[in-house]
């Protein structure tokens, strides 16, 4: 199985059943695309492969559940996640409590996050694109940091 590298932008829109199709080229060909959503940074919502979010949670088994904060981390996660299968035209559903927490509405922008795709309103990218130069800090920013999960979750819960 290769990896897919998310990378564009593409609006598109929801239909009556609050599904979304995610493009032809950051699916699986002849395979079942599958999907974990979650909330995330600045109001827009994380879709995240099914692959990468298996090494999250080979990373997370080595957290320990007896461990307070871990522990809250977790079911956190857990609650928020959401497993999306994409249908034979690539759509799945969005449940409603996501669509309230990003303000998603009839539209919605996808972005190839590389890694992951993030499914904004077109409303806040606009806030949010970046100018081309600054893509250039961004990686900087990336390349520098060194932080590992368990500090990450801690961090987070406090």
């Amino acid at each position: 199985m290769s990896t897919i590298t998310f990378t564009g932008e593409y609006e598109h829109t929801l239909d009556a059943q609050r599904r979304i199709a995610i493009p032809t080229c950051w699916r699986r060909k002849g395979e079942d695309t599958i999907f974990f959503l979650l909330p995330g940074r600045h109001g827009a919502l994380q879709l995240i492969p099914e692959e990468s979010f298996n090494e999250l949670l080979q990373k997370v088994r080595k957290v320990s559940f007896a461990d307070s904060s871990a522990s809250l981390a977790l079911a956190r996660l857990g609650a928020m996640a959401q497993e999306c299968r994409c249908d034979k035209q690539g759509r799945f559903q969005i449940p409603q409590r996501l669509l309230d927490f990003s303000g998603l509405k009839d539209s919605a922008i996808m972005i190839g996050a590389l890694t992951t795709v993030q499914i904004w309103t077109p409303e806040s990218w606009d806030k949010h694109r970046p100018a081309d130069e600054s893509v250039l800090d961004e990686i900087q920013k990336i390349g520098e940091k060194e932080t590992s999960l368990a500090d990450i979750i801690r961090e987070n819960v406090k």
